[in-house]
């Protein structure tokens, strides 16, 4: 993915910041910074989520409008640029927020190709809860820091998207800047997301930042789903399979093992080379 941002024309300066993963990020990064000084390597000191390794970044950036990404996405040629002009064009937009496809060659694609299918619809209509997805987005630097002021959020896009609806500030989302995404590998990492997912946006809704006005009605997400069914039949069908699937999260919950749903986890994404 590295690559892919270096090469990506008006990037000036590339921030990777290594939450103590377990992986082979720090290593990697180190090599690339070597051979470009545009990129600077930052880690924090002990395991402490993402929207704290992006304030980390954001306290170093240089310039006020800024773009996230998360490691494991792979931008499209121009999808930057395209984030970054849409941002600066508009002093009234907050956050920008681009268009999220699964990789081909994710194992569960064609559930997930469905999921992306309906969650552009949904994006379509504005909905601050969608608007904003955490894996790749603009945002204004100053604006950020002085959102981003707790460290226990779990859905951290929700949180944004939320926060500035309730600051009367405005988010747009550009269809037209893709980035492409690797899926959950097992049905135990499909849970485990969908386990936070489902922590992240019940947490938001008992702090009193999600309301009901954020959030799609249901009306609008069944025309969504029709829409995307009719141009999709099979990854609708694959994609009521995962349902299923993601039924047996209730005996999960039950079993006491969502006690930590509330505590930073480890990462369940793969990396896309």
């Amino acid at each position: 993915m590295l690559d892919f941002l270096l090469k990506e024309p008006g990037v000036s300066r590339i921030i990777a910041v290594d939450d103590q993963s377990s992986d082979r990020s720090y290593a990697i990064v180190t090599e690339r910074a070597g051979r470009d000084n545009r990129l600077v390597l930052l880690q924090t000191a002990e395991r402490s989520g993402q929207l704290a390794a992006w304030k980390i970044a954001a306290e170093h950036a240089e310039t006020e409008d800024i773009v996230f990404i998360d490691a494991d996405s792979r931008p499209a040629p121009g999808a930057i640029s395209r984030l970054a002009s849409t941002l600066s064009a508009n002093r009234a937009l907050a956050v920008v927020s681009g268009r999220v496809e699964p990789d081909a060659e994710s194992a569960r694609w064609p559930a997930a190709r469905f999921r992306a299918s309906i969650l552009h619809r949904v994006r379509s209509l504005q909905h601050p809860k969608e608007t904003i997805i955490g894996r790749f987005f603009a945002i204004r630097r100053h604006w950020f820091l002085a959102t981003a002021d707790r460290s226990d959020i779990i859905a951290n896009d929700a949180f944004l998207g939320a926060s500035a609806r309730r600051q009367n500030l405005a988010t747009e989302y550009v269809s037209g800047a893709v980035t492409r995404y690797c899926e959950a590998q097992s049905t135990y990492d499909f849970a485990a997301q969908r386990q936070r997912a489902d922590a992240g946006y019940r947490q938001l809704r008992e702090l009193g930042i999600l309301r009901s006005s954020d959030e799609p009605k249901l009306i609008e997400y069944l025309g969504c789903f029709a829409s995307a069914a009719l141009r999709d039949p099979f990854g609708a069908f694959a994609w009521a399979r995962e349902q299923l699937k993601a039924r047996k999260l209730s005996a999960y919950r039950q079993s006491g093992k969502d006690e930590g749903a509330w505590e930073i986890q480890a990462t369940t994404k793969r990396t896309l080379e």
